[in-house]
């Protein structure tokens, strides 16, 4: 059984070195959880954790067969900073004969807006809505604490490949309810130095899935909670599925 074979490059490092290297924008191209980024592994051997399967592996979009609009609303609040709410647009725009579909994923707006590779978007079976959500969110982990994005990029994959428990949850989305899914990590509870995150290191991570709904992916949460007072967020995020249209309309708003 090979477990930790997504891990050889992290083990092989030193964490407190990964945190206080440089980054430059050509190193960032790769996404949290790709098949193609340094880490990658043989997917006929490496046996895949729950939440690997659920996340990566999971071909979430197949149960989209026609042209669609997904509407997903972020919102970050908490005391540490100021907040704000935007959307983020996932467009089905065609259905490839291979079974792969193709997509327009606009991710916030205006200066928060995120950069999505074509190669994200293109021939694709996942939900590319979770792997540009964590790309956001290790740069903003970079940001908070003057660290390095590769070194949370890293802390996630080895949360995720040790994360087989999840629980059953009932989810509702325009008034119908669905049975769903939610994983939890907390990618940074087992860190030496954790001092070195400050009031960062209990970050949680909360993902919600149901296959009853299109693109498989309801919800993902964010949670650094206030050390003295647990009950306060210092900072929470929530990406929320709102709403699902489908259109044939949709392909032609995009190919004006």
């Amino acid at each position: 059984m090979i477990r930790y074979l997504l891990l050889f490059v992290i083990i092989s490092l030193n964490p407190l070195a990964i945190y206080a290297e440089e980054a430059t924008e050509e190193e960032m191209k790769p996404q949290i959880g790709s098949m193609n980024d340094p880490g990658r592994v043989d997917a006929d051997e490496y046996e895949f954790s729950n939440a690997e399967n659920k996340l990566w592996m999971d071909k979430h979009l197949l149960n989209i067969k026609q042209a669609a609009r997904l509407h997903y609303e972020f919102e970050k609040t908490g005391s540490y900073e100021e907040g704000f709410i935007d959307d983020v647009y996932l467009d089905i725009v065609k259905i490839n004969e291979d079974g792969t579909r193709e997509a327009v994923l606009d991710f916030l707006s205006d200066e928060k807006q995120q950069k999505v590779s074509p190669s994200n978007v293109k021939r694709i079976t996942g939900n590319p809505v979770i792997g540009i959500y964590l790309q956001g969110d290790v740069y903003e982990m970079d940001r908070l604490t003057e660290g390095n994005w590769k070194y949370f990029h890293r802390q996630i994959k080895l949360a995720l490949a040790d994360s087989n428990t999840s629980e059953q949850v009932t989810i509702e989305l325009n008034g119908k309810q669905y049975e769903g899914e939610k994983i939890v990590l907390y990618p940074y509870e087992n860190i030496k130095k954790k001092d070195r995150l400050k009031e960062f290191a209990d970050k949680r991570y909360e993902f919600i899935l149901s296959d009853e709904i299109p693109g498989k992916l309801y919800q993902i949460r964010t949670v650094i909670s206030d050390a003295e007072d647990p009950g306060i967020s210092l900072i929470e995020e929530k990406l929320t599925l709102q709403s699902v249209e489908f259109s044939p309309e949709v392909v032609a708003k995009k190919e004006n």
